[in-house]
């Protein structure tokens, strides 16, 4: 037996831990491009407090959770017992973002089920929402007291997930020295978004749609940002427009939301080797099972209708000599 007999096994397990890999993978998860990053900077209303605006100096100073919800959410009811909990304890500071909601029926959520938030964020068009790479509801995210996002859960927020994920993260946190809060690393303020610089309502519009259509929609994955209907995905396209005018190059509306939701925005990305290696390590596995079944040494038999040499008969008939005796 030679170890090229065991080629084709080896191939078979590397392929079936390379599947392994990518199933064990949520598709519908995507990379979180901004933990260490600074909560970005924004400018927007206080739910409860008509004439309130909240800006990100409101929440740095002390940790917290800040938690993306909303009345429609059906998730989001299943985690806000924990929240309440966590409240009426005095546990975790806890800073709601109201995302793509309407007012009356947010205010009338939260006094149904109760109000566990220090303030909440009205985020009605995604302005922040976009900025933290959301892409559903819920998610929580830990910004520390300097303002930096250390981590991003996504989904409920049980008692389990609780006790084993976030307060950990959390007694870690309190362990470690104060750091002087950063400026925000957004391209464009918010003013600037205020300040048409571009003016040709035509120009804005081909220039929307050439981006928008470079870029995916991470809710459905599948399609462009122009070609969706996902209410996400209409923000996102409200926002290249926004940018286009306050004077963004195309290139620096790509770098903009890639910054936030990673290379998978883009509908065509960058060559990566790690992405190279694996979509073709399967290939190339079946390949080399292929060449190595093609060029493998084969066995040597004789033909099936070869002549007996003399001594093949001479074994034969003393054989046949020894089994034939007297009955």
């Amino acid at each position: 037996m030679t170890w090229s007999r065991f080629l084709p096994a080896g191939a078979f397990v590397i392929l079936v831990i390379f599947l392994g890999i990518g199933l064990t993978r949520d598709p519908s998860v995507l990379p979180t491009e901004m933990i260490d990053r600074d909560l970005p900077a924004f400018d927007l209303p206080e739910l409860r407090e008509d004439d309130v605006r909240l800006t990100r100096e409101d929440i740095i100073g002390r940790t917290a959770l800040v938690n993306v919800f909303g009345s429609w959410c059906v998730a989001c009811l299943q985690e806000h017992p924990t929240f309440m909990a966590l409240a009426r304890d005095d546990t975790v500071r806890i800073v709601g973002v109201n995302w793509r909601d309407k007012q009356d029926d947010a205010l009338t959520w939260l006094a149904r089920h109760g109000d566990p938030y220090e303030t909440v964020i009205f985020d009605k068009d995604s302005d922040l929402a976009i900025e933290l790479g959301v892409t559903g509801a819920p998610e929580t995210f830990i910004v520390d007291a300097s303002g930096r996002i250390r981590y991003k859960y996504i989904g409920p927020i049980t008692p389990s997930v609780w006790r084993e994920t976030i307060r950990p993260v959390l007694d870690v946190l309190e362990t470690e020295a104060p750091r002087q809060p950063a400026r925000s690393d957004a391209p464009l303020s918010a003013a600037a978004l205020e300040q048409p610089v571009l003016t040709d309502a035509a120009l804005i519009a081909a220039r929307t749609e050439a981006v928008s259509k470079t870029l995916r929609c991470v809710v459905c994955q599948n399609q462009s940002i122009f070609d969706s209907q996902a209410p996400l995905a209409l923000d996102m396209k409200r926002l290249v427009e926004k940018r286009i005018v306050a004077g963004d190059s195309d290139e620096e509306v790509r770098a903009y939301l890639s910054f936030r939701y990673g290379d998978y925005v883009l509908m065509n990305p960058p060559f990566q080797l790690n992405t190279v290696l694996l979509w073709s390590a399967p290939l190339l596995l079946l390949l080399t099972g292929g060449v190595w079944f093609l060029v493998r040494p084969k066995p040597q038999h004789p033909p099936a209708d070869a002549a007996l040499s003399e001594d093949d008969r001479a074994r034969i008939r003393a054989a046949l000599t020894q089994t034939d005796g007297p009955s």
